[in-house]
Order: structure tokens, then C-alpha cells, then sequence
């Protein structure tokens, strides 16, 4: 059974279109490529003023403290690091970049280059079923 997490063009000729990917193994991390190049995982070739690699998406899946009723229970920490762009990463309505690795949360808006993506809720399924919880 995958869980995902899901990125949301916010902006742009891909506005509205939704890119997901799978959620580490706990205690993994993984860091999305945003860019320009060829290849990063949100390919950004029609944004002139990204960078080749313009910023950095990491997901951390880190265990928690089990309880009576989940079993193997995890929490997902997300940062966001600008890759030494020309143009600057930025987080909401701040009008500085950001400086180093600033931690996100689900339903934050960032802009790289002239393109706002947003870090959407996990999605997590029920096992049995397969559907999304509600």
C-alpha cells in the first residue's frame, strides 16, 4: 500500500494540474528537483526566470510513538531550500527568498521562478479498501 503526497501547479500552462509521488519508508527521506533541467521532478521548462535546479522539496517520514490504536505510526516533516537561484524561492506572501531550509506545511504556497505550486495534504488510504479516507 503507497501513500502519496501531491504537488498543485498554482499557476502557469500547467495551472491546476497535480503531480504526485510516494511518501518515504519511515524514517527515509526523500527531496524533489525543482527546476528547469531536464529530469528534476517538477520541471519547470517553460519558466524563464527559474534556474536549472531552482529549489529543493524534501519529505521526512519519522516514527512516532505507537499507541493502542495505530501500530506502526509516523509523522511527515516537509522543508523547502532554494538551490542558489538567481530569482529567489519564496513562501507565501513573504516578499524576501528564503534563506536556508524553511520547514512548509500542507497547504502552503510557494513560488519558484514566476510559478506558485502548492504542498498539498497527504493522501492516505484505508488498507482494506484501497480508497482514500475522507
Amino acid at each position: 500500500m503507497a501513500k502519496d503526497i501531491s504537488i498543485t501547479f498554482m499557476s502557469g500552462p500547467y495551472d491546476g494540474r497535480t503531480l504526485v509521488f510516494q511518501q518515504p519508508e519511515i524514517g527515509e527521506e526523500k527531496v524533489l528537483l525543482i527546476g528547469r533541467r531536464e529530469g528534476c521532478d517538477i520541471h519547470l521548462h517553460f519558466d524563464s526566470q527559474s534556474s536549472r535546479i531552482h529549489a529543493r522539496l524534501g519529505l521526512q517520514s519519522m516514527p512516532v510513538t505507537a499507541s493502542e490504536s495505530v501500530d506502526n505510526p509516523f509523522a511527515l516533516n516537509f522543508w523547502l531550500e532554494d538551490g542558489n537561484s538567481r530569482n529567489g524561492t519564496f513562501v507565501e506572501r513573504d516578499k524576501s527568498p528564503i534563506k536556508g531550509r524553511v520547514s512548509l506545511r500542507p497547504g502552503t504556497l510557494f513560488r519558484v521562478g514566476r510559478t506558485w505550486l502548492r504542498l498539498d495534504v497527504p493522501l492516505s488510504y484505508d488498507e482494506s479498501s484501497d480508497e482514500p479516507e475522507l
